[in-house]
């Protein structure tokens, strides 16, 4: 094999992992929706998605349609930052040199920043019957991270999947308001990536693939729990209030990259009647309020990864407002936007008979100890569903 078939097979390797700071977290998730995170990551009292289930299972109960059925197939999103392309292709041209000073010097150019790309595909039925609601979904994502410090790069990776299930019972809706109750299931496997490659390692290793199973992969199987509730008052505005409870005895892979904790979640939204949109939704989150999430950070003193409590107030905190401000009866056109961790988030998802595209911006805040550094990511997203 020439050697820039080895270069890019080795950046191909590295590429299906992911990896943070020393201080470099963001809160625990498995799927982030677009339209979810464009809606500055607020869901838990609007639900309305199958997708509903990763924030409420209680959510599924607002999705509808004309035949109380959505079948939702080939959602796949993507999302990276502005330094994940230059990073890859600087760090490929350094490697076909064969120099180590080239490949430090690409690696110290990146020092510190958080380098991020993930891609997934969430497939799923939801079906209304009477009172009950219910959905199955499969879930296939990979969420990559690294960052480079000095002459070695830190990775944090996993590609993981699994099936979700969830059920609502919806109550007659008395003169007050309406409440929906929503119990979830999720199987998950995975195969996580955690450890540090060397400038020497990325050049001269000659079974990279072997190096990164024997020495960074861990596998696992977590199975979890979720409950949840949506309560909406009969009023014109339609105030509703959420809570849900994720991964009850948490979903657990033995501690590793991936781990989901147990977390409690507040919600809360209403929906004025304004002129310039079809329907309009202004919610706020509070998620993770008994401070459950923790940061990842690499131990130089053990040479091993560990995690510490986030108590972070403003990276729970999530605000948003959704707009459709275009309807016809075969397309729709929803503008997003809200706070997430602080800063702003955008996006529009545009849905005509049985396709839908969508795209989302939004800023994570990867650092624990609230510095500068960040990561504003871009979200693409296109899919199927009726």
């Amino acid at each position: 094999m020439t050697l820039k078939k080895n270069s890019l097979l080795k950046l191909a390797i590295l590429s299906a992992l992911p990896i943070i700071s020393p201080h470099a977290s963001e809160l625990n998730y498995l799927y982030k929706d677009q339209r979810i995170m464009a809606m500055g990551g607020t869901n838990v009292s609007v639900g309305g998605y199958s997708s509903s289930l990763f924030s409420n299972p209680a959510g599924i109960a607002k999705v509808s349609n004309n035949d109380d059925l959505m079948i939702q197939l080939f959602t796949i999103q993507a999302s990276g930052d502005k330094d994940t392309g230059p990073f890859f292709a600087d760090l490929n041209d350094a490697i076909d040199t064969n120099d180590r000073f080239e490949v430090v010097l690409k690696i110290a150019k990146y020092s510190g920043k958080s380098i991020h790309g993930d891609a997934s595909n969430y497939s799923s039925i939801t079906k209304k019957s009477g009172q009950y609601t219910w959905s199955i979904g499969l879930l296939a994502a990979l969420d990559v991270n690294f960052t480079p410090y000095s002459d070695e790069v830190e990775i944090q990776a996993r590609t993981y999947g699994g099936l979700t299930g969830a059920i609502t019972y919806t109550f007659q809706p008395s003169k007050v308001g309406e409440l929906s109750l929503g119990l979830g299931l999720k199987v998950i496997t995975q195969q996580s990536y955690e450890g540090i490659l060397t400038a020497t390692e990325l050049i001269f290793e000659d079974d990279l693939t072997r190096k990164i199973k024997n020495d960074l992969q861990d596998d696992g199987v977590a199975t979890s729990v979720d409950l949840g509730f949506i309560y909406q008052l009969n009023t014109n505005i339609k105030p509703s209030f959420g809570m849900s409870i994720l991964n009850i005895g948490e979903l657990d892979f033995d501690g590793h990259y991936g781990s989901q904790p147990m977390t409690v979640n507040f919600g809360a939204s209403i929906q004025p009647q304004l002129f310039f949109s079809k329907q309009t939704v202004i919610a706020i989150d509070y998620i993770d309020a008994l401070n459950a999430s923790k940061t990842r950070y690499y131990d130089s003193s053990t040479g091993s990864f560990a995690s510490t409590k986030n108590n972070d107030f403003e990276d729970r905190l999530r605000i948003g407002i959704s707009a459709r401000v275009f309807e016809n009866r075969w397309s729709a056109l929803d503008l997003l936007t809200g706070l997430y961790q602080g800063s702003y988030t955008a996006g529009f998802t545009y849905t005509a008979d049985m396709f839908r595209i969508g795209f989302a911006t939004y800023e994570e805040g990867v650092n624990s100890l609230r510095s500068t550094e960040t990561d504003r990511r871009y979200n693409l997203s296109a899919g199927i569903t009726w």
